[in-house]
């Protein structure tokens, strides 16, 4: 208990200083582009996101599983994510020669940087879940630490401000930082020369990936496809005043992400954390830091938004006091998920998230066009908090003992 104590604060240490850096990345892009410009931007990531997601296929999450149990699968797990890392490169090349850079069809970015951000993502998806299966997380760490920092100098000092070349100078340089990280994390995860490859039975690997992919894949569509519907019944402006809402709201995600990352390890080898008195015990001191940032951004929101991110986020605060109790529910479901998928229940979160995925599309798309973002908002936040219920009913029988 005291090990998996010490090694989950050191981790939540090191990710939430790389997150702080994010967040101050975020800052300076939104200012650099404006809440019109860094709206769409935005949600042409999370459609590169999605697209990489479902490229994935959950083999993180596998590899995860798979390596916890078996360390000496690590060698030919470690080479078979390369592979599909290097092809996946090739065939998002041609994706965006053949479709989107011939078409401009929504995307405003440059072809490199679209292939160099998708590639680099998925290769962080991958060797981030080494690292983990293999419990380095300060090694991780120290990478994004350094590297994020860099890139948030060359913002603040560096970009050239030319305001008509402003998105594609943000973009390419944000999809290089991505390319780069990709490669590190490929480097620093490399298993030794001297490691032997044994037998892995693919078919059961790529199965157990693909239901957590397919689960990734609605919780991540579940989670941002809110944003089309503002962007479609919506001015430029509230659209980049709600997309920083989710941005905001995914911290809750990161913060408790970090722990259930960590501790996914211990719950998948089956010789720690068997009760479900003990993993509340682990998580009671994070749920109560998750309860004070909700109440003081709910209480400082009006002022703190326009002054980190321009007089043109007035908006934020009142959209964000109606998405605080979900996003509250989406930190709390990252805890609750780490449970399910490490006991191999992913069937119970994919339920879930779909239940939740029907809400937010079926009741936005009755009433997002006349009540636009503030019913967004409400549909969103209701639709979090449902899910969270979903599984929280069901946690204890999750454990073999209480």
């Amino acid at each position: 208990m005291a090990n998996i104590g010490s090694i989950l604060k050191k981790n939540v240490a090191g990710k939430l200083l790389n997150h702080g850096i994010v967040f101050l990345i975020n800052i300076c892009i939104v200012r650099l582009l404006g809440a019109a410009v860094s709206g769409h931007y935005f949600n042409e990531l999370y459609v590169l996101n999605c697209i990489v997601f479902l490229c994935s296929c959950g083999l993180d999450y596998a590899a995860i599983a798979w390596i916890s149990k078996q360390p000496e699968l690590y060698p030919v797990i470690h080479k078979r994510l390369h592979r599909i890392s290097i092809w996946f490169m090739f065939v998002i090349a041609l994706v965006a020669v053949f479709f989107i850079f011939n078409t401009r069809f929504f995307f405003n970015q440059s072809f490199y940087a679209i292939v160099f951000f998708s590639t680099g993502n998925l290769m962080l998806i991958f060797f981030q879940g080494l690292l983990t299966a293999q419990k380095k997380f300060n090694r991780q760490n120290i990478i994004l630490v350094i590297s994020n920092l860099m890139y948030l100098i060359f913002l603040c000092f560096f970009i050239p401000r030319n305001p008509t070349s402003l998105l594609m100078q943000i973009s390419s340089s944000y999809a290089l930082l991505f390319i780069l990280q990709g490669f590190l994390m490929l480097a620093f995860s490399a298993p030794s020369p001297q490691s032997t490859h044994h037998p892995i039975q693919w078919g059961a690997f790529f199965r157990y990936g693909f239901f957590i992919m397919i689960s990734a894949l609605i919780y991540f569509v579940f989670l941002r496809v809110d944003n089309y519907f503002v962007e479609r019944f919506s001015d430029p402006v509230t659209l980049g005043n709600y997309v920083q809402c989710g941005k905001i709201g995914q911290y809750f995600l990161y913060f408790t992400s970090i722990i259930s990352s960590t501790l996914l390890p211990f719950v998948g080898s089956d010789k720690l954390l068997h009760s479900f008195s003990e993993w509340k015990k682990i998580m009671s001191p994070y749920v109560f830091v998750v309860i004070v940032i909700t109440l003081l951004l709910a209480l400082a929101g009006r002022w703190l938004y326009p002054f980190l991110f321009g007089s043109d986020f007035s908006e934020m605060s009142g959209y964000m006091l109606i998405l605080l109790p979900g996003y509250f529910s989406l930190g709390m479901l990252t805890l609750i998920n780490a449970v399910y998928i490490g006991k191999g229940n992913i069937k119970k979160i994919i339920r879930g998230d779909l239940m939740g995925l029907i809400l937010v599309l079926g009741l936005n798309s009755m009433f997002a066009s006349s009540y636009g973002a503030r019913a967004a908002a409400i549909i969103s936040s209701f639709s979090y908090t449902a899910v969270f219920v979903y599984l929280l009913w069901d946690l204890k029988n999750q454990f073999e003992s209480d």
